[in-house]
Formats: C-alpha cells, sequence, structure tokens
C-alpha cells in the first residue's frame, strides 16, 4: 500500500509536514494571502504541521504518493520537475519530487 507525504514549501525549503487537516477557506486566505495550496474539500485547504520543530499551521503545497517497494534511485531531473501530485520512489523520500519549481537548485545549473 502507498503512503502520501505532504510537503510545504511557503519559505523556499521543503518542510514535510504531519497531522495534516482541512482549514476553512476564509482562514487559509487571511493566514497565508496569495498562496494556492491543495483543496481538502470545496470549504477548506490542506494544511499540517511541521514534521520536525515548533510551528503553526503551513499550507500543502505538494502532496507525494510514495511506491510501497520503491527502488530508492538517486534523484534526478525527472525527479526534481515531476508532478506535485505525483509518485515518487527516489531516495529523497519525496523532498525533492516536484520542487524544481520551488528550488533554487535549478538557478545553479
Amino acid at each position: 500500500m502507498a503512503k502520501i507525504k505532504y510537503f510545504s514549501d511557503i519559505d523556499g525549503d521543503a518542510c514535510e509536514l504531519k497531522h495534516c487537516y482541512g482549514m476553512p477557506n476564509k482562514e487559509f486566505i487571511a493566514r497565508f494571502p496569495g498562496m494556492k495550496g491543495f483543496r481538502y474539500d470545496g470549504y477548506s485547504m490542506w494544511v499540517g504541521y511541521p514534521l520536525q520543530g515548533d510551528g503553526g499551521p503551513m499550507p500543502v503545497t505538494r502532496k507525494i504518493e510514495m511506491k510501497s517497494f520503491p527502488s530508492r534511485h538517486e534523484c534526478n531531473s525527472k525527479c526534481l520537475n515531476g508532478k506535485v501530485n505525483g509518485t515518487c520512489e527516489c531516495q529523497c523520500g519525496g523532498k525533492n519530487h516536484g520542487a524544481g519549481m520551488f528550488s533554487k537548485l535549478l538557478e545553479a545549473a
């Protein structure tokens, strides 16, 4: 069975999230103006808490499905430029998957 991992790239660095839930749209817009997140349902958006450290709820910007038996190959451009709601089996554990649009790694290339 596959596992879904949630990430937030609000500050430019990928942060894995835990205890994700739906925040009402009105509150989401007030806390995160201009942020586009994932819809929980028609009335709320996905938010979660950082896996490590303290902090308030952060918007979910990527939902990555981890395969049941991943190959754990080295990350490449296919991973970095993958869909932000795609499937990953790299050694990064989904942290880099779809992060190309949020990452400054591409600027260095």
